[in-house]
């Protein structure tokens, strides 16, 4: 029970930022312009500055093997997730498809899991992060374009998580330590994190006509899945997981979290229908600050 209450401090903190985000872009403080760039600096400054602070510890073994088990298994859940989301979704709604299978790690699952579990954990978040990279510039790009020259590797290779990835991996094999400056630097850009991704999330929703988003009924179809339908199946192959109570709950909260933010931005690049993919992501944001609890709470009591 305290790691949900834990849970709901933190999302009501997180919708907090949120609606600073929204008084930010109401009041012409922050344009269209304005919130690509803070985006950016999410993506490229302070989400890497996390990711290789988590692997600038030094090596386990065990701590290694666990996170493969996580790379493995969340390579399970994505495929469970596409399954569900082509039954359920249909070969024409492409959009609705990405959103169910690819959800937000590193901007919401991430914090989370740092108040919930800790630091140390955010190591097996860039686990299912690696997994879900490739995925998503694989897999994902052929679901929005339906074309597969689309698929760049060139894109993949050169992702900011997966060089942080790298970079992390290169620190946690070597037998050194970053100096304390280098420490306090990616501390202090990695605190960045959480804050700029639900300022980008609050100006998007300010930006976007409520009205036409909530009468969208695909909307809500996308949003369970992604929301509960896919959780539930993976909490019920966690138990089959050789790994810790801990670990478990890193994998769930990754997949309980809301749609990626990718699911509008590629949806636009793709000619796909933009508005949709920004509904989605809007509304999954927000309808995980109610679902998120549900499920943690539904794993408490039986993992």
């Amino acid at each position: 029970m305290e790691m949900v209450l834990i849970l709901i401090q933190q999302i009501v903190v997180m919708v907090a930022m949120m609606a600073i985000g929204v008084a930010l872009v109401k009041a012409k403080m922050v344009d269209e312009k304005g919130v690509g760039q803070l985006s950016n600096i999410a993506m490229y400054v302070a989400t890497p500055a996390v990711i290789i602070q988590a692997f600038a510890v030094d090596y386990n073994a065990e701590q290694l093997r666990n996170g493969l088990w996580v790379a493995l298994f969340f390579v399970l859940a994505l495929l469970l997730s596409a399954v569900v989301a082509y039954a359920v979704c249909g070969r024409a709604d492409r959009v609705g498809q990405y959103a169910v299978i690819f959800s937000n790690t590193g901007f919401v699952g991430i914090p989370i899991i740092q108040s919930l579990l800790g630091p140390e954990y955010v190591f097996y978040v860039t686990m299912t992060m690696a997994v879900g990279t490739f995925a998503l510039w694989t897999y994902g790009i052929y679901l929005m374009s339906g074309d597969t020259s689309q698929i760049s590797f060139k894109k993949i290779a050169t992702n900011p998580a997966v060089i942080a990835l790298a970079v992390g991996l290169v620190l946690f094999f070597a037998p050194v330590h970053l100096p304390k400056i280098a420490d306090q630097v990616l501390e202090g850009m990695g605190n960045l994190n959480t804050g700029l991704a639900m300022l980008v999330l609050g100006a998007n929703l300010g930006q976007s006509n409520i009205g036409l988003m909530v009468s969208d009924v695909r909307l809500y179809k996308a949003s369970a899945l992604r929301l509960l339908v896919v959780p539930a199946l993976v909490l019920g192959t966690l138990f089959f997981m050789p790994v810790s109570y801990e670990i478990k709950m890193v994998m769930l909260i990754a997949e309980a979290t809301p749609c990626g933010a990718a699911t509008s931005m590629l949806a636009q690049m793709f000619g796909a229908d933009y508005q949709y993919g920004t509904g989605l992501v809007i509304m999954t944001t927000l309808l995980s600050m109610i679902t998120m609890p549900i499920v943690l709470t539904l794993a408490i009591q039986v993992l």
